[in-house]
């Protein structure tokens, strides 16, 4: 990755090393106008200090960063947690420096990834929480250092795809529905613009297409992967259509949701409606007679991150990282046999 130098930065705003170091640090003995535009043709320049020469002897270790987009107060689903340590004891496993950072579609915008990577000294990156039109997602062509996403799809050749078969699995699951007597079955899914929504969407229409089923876009809704949402959104379905004898959720948040809405129209969940979730959180196996769902592996999600990109840094060139598995867990909201 080509790093502009405080050399370009003095030649392009006509004045001296000396003085781009101490308007970059906001020393005061120099003019304001001045200090104002040599920052400008910094940011410009994509001009970040050069940490590495300042490190002992020049040497700079390899650097894996995690970087997590739109980090919440609360992640009852544990996905932050199982990749975070996934990726760190990779990393471990590897003797190799790791590092989390954060972003939002705030901080996309104002600071590059090129940038970004520059700053932190990364000779490996990881992403995880990103959506498809997240604008970190268009700029991956500006750096060069092994990259690998957590379930997101770049089409980028060179950035490594770490997920599940998540179109099969919500295929398998909607099939259960129909192999133990559900005929009417809909499904809330997550939002638009990620990337597993899509999937796990596309496997739903997939079962009801094998079964001969109609596919019914009333009965596919969307709830943002968030719990009240997908219990009003439920709450109005249910309403609109006593047909409905299953559920398949793109979540476990929003399975929980729906079993809610369920409850409170007087129906007993996994007998006049089977729900089926996504993710087996810690609390799946307690409510509603244990939620089913799909179970998948976060921690060695975040593991097979770390060590693809560390094998990348490596020099390694056939890199294989395979469909994380993952399981249907059969518990009281949705009852029946494989």
């Amino acid at each position: 990755m080509e790093r502009a130098t405080i050399r370009d930065v003095a030649k392009k705003a006509g004045v001296s090393i000396t003085t781009v170091s101490k308007a970059l640090n906001d020393y005061t003995d120099v003019n304001p106008e001045t200090r104002k535009r040599i920052q400008e043709i910094a940011r410009q320049m994509n001009y970040v200090p050069n940490v590495a020469g300042r490190s002992m002897g020049g040497r700079v270790d390899k650097v894996i960063g995690l970087l997590i987009n739109d980090l919440r107060p609360m992640d009852p689903s544990g996905s932050v947690y199982g990749i975070l340590s996934g990726v760190c004891h990779a990393c471990q496993d590897n003797n190799i420096e790791f590092i989390l950072m954060t972003t939002d579609d705030r901080q996309q915008l104002q600071r590059p990834l090129k940038v970004l990577c520059l700053r932190k000294q990364l000779t490996g990156l990881i992403c995880a929480g990103f959506r498809l039109h997240d604008p970190y997602l268009q700029q991956l062509d500006q750096i060069d250092i092994p990259c690998a996403f957590i379930d997101v799809r770049t089409e980028k050749p060179d950035v490594m795809d770490i997920t599940m078969d998540n179109e099969r699995a919500a295929y398998e699951a909607v099939k259960f529905l129909f192999k133990n007597g559900r005929r009417s079955i809909a499904m809330v899914n997550g939002g638009p613009d990620a990337d597993v929504s899509i999937l796990r969407g596309a496997g739903y229409r997939r079962a009801l297409a094998e079964a001969g089923l109609p596919f019914r876009p009333e009965w596919m809704i969307s709830a943002d992967f968030d719990e009240n949402i997908a219990y009003q959104k439920a709450r109005q379905l249910l309403e609109q259509d006593s047909r409905i004898d299953a559920i398949f959720c793109a979540s476990d948040l929003m399975a929980l949701g729906v079993c809610r809405a369920i409850e409170e129209k007087g129906l007993t969940v996994g007998e006049q409606i089977a729900v089926i979730g996504f993710d087996d959180i810690p609390v799946a196996r307690y409510l509603y007679g244990g939620l089913t769902t799909i179970r998948q592996d976060f921690y060695l999600m975040g593991y097979m991150a770390g060590k693809a990109i560390y094998q990348k840094i490596e020099g390694q060139a056939d890199i294989r990282v395979d469909h994380m598995m993952y399981e249907l867990v059969i518990r009281g909201s949705a009852r029946g046999k494989l």
